[in-house]
């Protein structure tokens, strides 16, 4: 019965990832006037591979593609980490807010993709338990 809902699960925790990242880089947003502030981001790190969150298989067609160290081409957790990348202004604070207002608006995107993709599988699973009379 559990694997019914393992592509549910996965998906759940990729709406996770991105709802966290969307929180993270909101308080970079919220610290744009805070002297010596770093921004900081959400990065995926170990929690699965590609295969298992969407049930396919993934086949190399040269050997120098699909490469990782660790095996994982999807994770599904996050790991904070700081993104000074922008440089600091004259107060010290390296929050820029086109950068920020980007990266918002692409996690958004992503967030509603998958939650596109998770509503998709609900509808099919009560369609299913149904007996297809939905």
């Amino acid at each position: 019965m559990a694997a019914v809902f393992a592509p549910i699960d996965s998906l759940h925790a990729a709406l996770d990832y991105h709802l966290e990242r969307h929180n993270v880089l909101m308080s970079n947003v919220a610290h744009v006037d805070t002297p010596n502030y770093r921004p900081v981001d959400l990065e995926r790190v170990d929690g699965g591979s590609f295969e298992s969150a969407l049930n396919v298989a993934m086949s190399r067609t040269n050997p120098a593609h699909l490469t990782n160290p660790d095996g994982a081409l999807a994770p599904e957790q996050g790991a904070v980490f700081e993104d000074a990348t922008a440089g600091p202004g004259r107060d010290g604070n390296y929050v820029s807010l086109d950068r920020e207002a980007a990266k918002v608006a692409s996690n958004h995107i992503r967030y509603d993709v998958v939650s596109a993709i998770a509503s998709a599988e609900l509808r099919q699973l009560a369609f299913a338990a149904s007996d297809g009379k939905g």
